[in-house]
């Protein structure tokens, strides 16, 4: 592979970081209350599912899709603020040059996801469809 090509780039951006939020607790207590933070984030993804395929039973898919985007864009940047202290923190031109253009299209598949779980959980099942 090309120095510097999608598989070296994607390899090189998987870090593992100590936590920001509880970097005073000890590394068994962090590892403890990642697989905790995980286990909640699974949940929340199974969650999804069922609440969007609800909704869309009762509305529509693709509004209910939407819907769940604009929420969760607003629990997402409320968080952002609170991590980036309003985005301060954040070297933005630095960020722009040396992120490769595919790193700013994360929520098409993310779109495509909540979509497709959101039309097929109504018909298919959450079983079938995660």
């Amino acid at each position: 592979m090309v120095k510097g090509g999608f598989l070296q780039t994607l390899k090189e951006s998987v870090l593992i970081e100590k936590p920001k939020l509880n970097a005073q607790l000890t590394f068994d207590k962090k590892l403890l209350m990642d697989i905790f933070l995980l286990m909640i984030g699974g949940a929340c993804t199974s969650l999804q599912g069922a609440v969007n395929g609800s909704m869309s039973i009762h509305i529509n898919g693709g509004f209910s899709s939407w819907l769940s985007f604009a929420i969760g864009s607003v629990v997402l940047f409320v968080f952002f603020m609170i991590d980036t202290r309003g985005g301060r923190s954040i070297n933005w031109k630095n960020s722009f040059k040396t992120a490769p253009w595919w790193c700013w299209l994360g929520g098409i598949p993310g779109a495509a996801f909540v979509l497709f779980i959101t039309l097929f959980i109504p018909y298919r099942g959450a079983a079938v469809v995660s």
